[in-house]
């Protein structure tokens, strides 16, 4: 036994020349219960049992039975490697190569690595030197509430890296994942994809070709072909960026328009980020957004949900129906209906037919609030009737909403025309002819109704004003400023000009000049009232005049205070003129040639056309008449009173607005 004992003293001390040459220490054997030696092995072998200790590189192994031959060590029973404080090992049985520093782990192996990570695995080769481990027979990773699983993989403790392939799957907090190839850092808990994988969350699924994804944050990137699937919810793009605890999804590509679709939500662009917490949506780069009530396109969109708040950059379409805003700029709250609009902005009432193009156009839906200015030119406001456009331009065009008590006045042109319709039936005028010659206008003397007769003939006219205490909301229109309008049968010029949406009623102020064919009106103020999209009367309110002429030497001229049009398919049929009320006609043969001027002067007149030309002249109380040959006709001196021929302000065309 003595023998032995120094034999084994003598091997125990000696030094393996490999490991010198590689700088490594032998195999120390720390404690046992008890050992044997076998010395006819060479090099001699060492059977250790109970509480067997051994070191080496830096590592201690436990184990109940350890066999040591040289540099081959196997370990039995409740094996533990122990690598500083943080890495341990636990294995049924151990094969460790002293000289290549590798060990060999079987049975049940738990790989610990700190207190919340752990490896299990029924193989295991580790590299003590590098403190990696490498499994080919399936392994569960546990990290806190997330466990990694895939068939083969090594553990890169120095690294904090595990990398798992074939079979991979990760289950975490309320999601689990799927792939054939990734890496996974244990510090960060961040995943890096190597394969294709897929994700699901709850209802939820992630797809891409490669990608990371950090398990603790619920946050990553998925890149190439990357799609995103949740009920009727579908997102593809090259790349999904998704924040699990933000509750944040972008997609960005590069080549291609990112696609997100859902129930009620339709958008596109390169760049799509959306805040499903706080529902908004950020698009960018060619964008596209639709959704219940809203359609959108520019070239940035910014839109809340919630608050039904645009923000548009880049040229922008806006679809809130029956309203179509097109502009290169955008701002529109719908939730409180204002907006913004910059650079050539169009804005549509698809509903009514309406357009504003302008530079800038403020709106505010609560009130019915819209100012259009531009900075260079004018703005425009279209507008379609009887199937044509009326072209409107102005310095600045506004519209507002006023809310006023319902007033019912007296109707002084009901009154008007009650008594010219009595006079109708009691005296018949005689029509003219456009081929007779001035003798045509001597019956007009005749035409003199009993004012006191008539008068007893009338219904009786309301004079009062009715309060009703009704209130109305009624929307306005305004055109200020050197105002130009433009309609094929019908042009103005005036320097304001006021819409009453409900009583569809254009009022245009201060020298107002309105052509209609060869005709030219003009007054303080004129009224053209509209019916159904057409226009159906225009009234001048004071100093009304109207001028024609056939060649610009001869001007055909009626004046009065009051005058009112009647339209009939885009035409005048009658004009009624009331107070000193004058006519000055030029008479022509049937050859067309020039043959006298007549001249009357009535309190008040009732004219009726036909295809634009006059077929009757009716007079009312005591009309005065003469004829004046052309060669005794002072022609400058039978222009009326205010006599204005403007026809250079005449829009020709939109074009000249």
């Amino acid at each position: 036994m003595l023998v032995l004992f120094c034999f084994s003293s003598m091997v125990y001390g000696q030094i393996n020349p490999v490991n010198v040459a590689k700088g490594k220490k032998r195999i120390s054997i720390h404690s046992e219960n008890n050992q044997v030696i076998d010395a006819t092995t060479k090099p001699p072998t060492q059977y250790l049992n109970g509480d067997v200790k051994v070191f080496h590189a830096g590592t201690f192994m436990y184990c109940d039975t350890a066999v040591l031959r040289g540099a081959q060590l196997k370990m039995y029973f409740n094996v533990v490697l122990m690598q500083n404080d943080t890495i341990k090992i636990f294995a049924d049985s151990l094969h460790y190569d002293g000289d290549s520093l590798v060990a060999y782990l079987y049975g049940d192996i738990i790989l610990e690595n700190g207190p919340t990570k752990k490896l299990y695995t029924s193989y295991l080769i580790y590299d003590v030197e590098k403190k990696i481990g490498y499994y080919t027979k399936n392994a569960k990773l546990e990290d806190g509430p997330s466990t990694l699983i895939s068939k083969r993989g090594r553990y890169m403790l120095n690294e904090k890296t595990a990398y798992f392939y074939e079979n991979v799957k990760v289950d975490g907090d309320g999601f689990n994942l799927i792939s054939d190839s990734l890496s996974y850092n244990t510090i960060s808990q961040e995943t890096r994809f190597m394969a294709p994988v897929r994700i699901h969350k709850d209802t939820s699924q992630i797809y891409s070709e490669r990608g990371w994804f950090d398990l603790d944050d619920k946050k990553g990137d998925f890149i190439g072909n990357a799609q995103y699937l949740e009920g009727n919810t579908i997102a593809k793009a090259d790349t999904i960026t998704y924040d699990g605890g933000l509750d944040l999804v972008t997609l960005k590509s590069d080549t291609i328009r990112s696609e997100y679709y859902s129930e009620k939500d339709t958008a596109f662009a390169k760049t799509i980020f959306y805040d499903k917490k706080n529902d908004v949506f950020r698009l960018t780069t060619d964008a596209y957004y639709k959704g219940e009530k809203n359609e959108v396109t520019g070239e940035k969109i910014y839109f809340d949900k919630k608050t039904e708040k645009f923000n548009v950059t880049g040229r922008s379409v806006v679809s809130d129906a029956p309203m179509l805003i097109e502009a290169d700029t955008l701002d529109y709250d719908k939730s409180i209906k204002f907006g913004i609009a910059n650079g050539h902005v169009i804005w549509r009432d698809t509903a009514a037919k309406t357009a504003i193009y302008a530079d800038h156009v403020i709106y505010k839906g609560e009130e019915n609030y819209m100012k259009a200015t531009n900075d260079v030119g004018r703005p425009m406001f279209t507008t379609d009737i009887e199937g044509d456009t009326l072209y409107l331009k102005a310095d600045t065009l506004k519209s507002f909403r006023v809310i006023k008590e319902r007033i019912i006045y007296p109707d002084k042109n009901a009154a008007r025309r009650a008594k010219k319709n009595e006079a109708s039936q009691i005296n018949n005028g005689n029509p003219l002819d456009s081929t007779a010659t001035y003798n045509v206008f001597t019956p007009l003397d005749s035409m003199v109704v009993d004012s006191m007769k008539l008068d007893t003939l009338m219904p009786k006219i309301q004079t009062d004003t009715i309060y009703t205490g009704i209130m109305d909301t009624i929307d306005y229109f305004i055109g200020d400023n050197n105002v130009r309008m433009f309609k094929s049968d019908m042009q103005s010029v005036c320097d304001s000009l006021v819409f009453n949406k409900s009583d569809s009623l254009f009022t245009l102020h201060k020298n107002p000049f309105v052509w209609s064919d060869s005709s030219q009106i003009a007054g303080d103020t004129i009224d053209i009232f509209m019916r159904e999209k057409k226009v159906d009367r225009l009234v001048v309110r004071s100093n009304a005049t109207i001028i024609s002429t056939e060649d610009l030497r001869f001007f055909n001229q009626i004046k009065g205070r009051f005058l009112e049009a009647f339209f009939r398919e885009s035409k005048i049929y009658r004009m009624d003129v009331d107070g000193n009320a004058q006519i000055v006609y030029y008479l022509t043969d049937k050859d067309k040639a020039y043959v006298g001027v007549n001249t009357t002067e009535s309190s008040n007149m009732s004219f009726f056309l036909s295809d634009n030309k006059m077929t009757d002249i009716k007079c009312y109380k005591e009309p005065k008449s003469k004829v004046i040959p052309m060669s005794k006709a002072n022609h400058e001196a039978l222009k009326v009173k205010g006599f204005i021929w403007n026809m250079g302000m005449r829009p020709l065309d939109k074009s000249s607005l």
